[in-house]
């Protein structure tokens, strides 16, 4: 199994199984939220938030869409691995959240 890693402000890690990713949205409504649609039948999809160095919400941007994509694209190369993914200068992930719903 593939995993994404993704920094948090604090030091820690969230890991994303990586296998059945489907697509990776740009950053959503006010909130900043990227939604990554999973291929798998009991939840639709994976909203990553954002945060900056000092633990505040912030949006996520284009620049970590492209991030997410870029780690994606290592795992195809690397079967069994755990990529790292850089969502773009001063940003961590505040919270992966397995859901229904997308963020709007």
């Amino acid at each position: 199994m593939n995993y994404l890693k993704f920094k948090k402000a604090d030091g820690s890690v969230d890991l994303l199984p990586a296998d059945e990713l489907l697509h990776v949205s740009a950053p959503a409504g006010t909130s900043g939220d990227i939604n990554i649609t999973l291929g798998n039948s009991k939840y639709k999809y994976a909203v990553i938030a954002g945060d900056d160095k000092d633990g505040t919400a912030t949006a996520l941007t284009t620049a970590s869409r492209n991030g997410i994509n870029a780690a994606i694209e290592k795992l195809v190369n690397l079967p069994g691995n755990v990529v790292e993914v850089d969502l773009g200068e001063g940003l961590f992930a505040e919270s992966i959240t397995i859901t229904d719903t997308a963020a709007t």
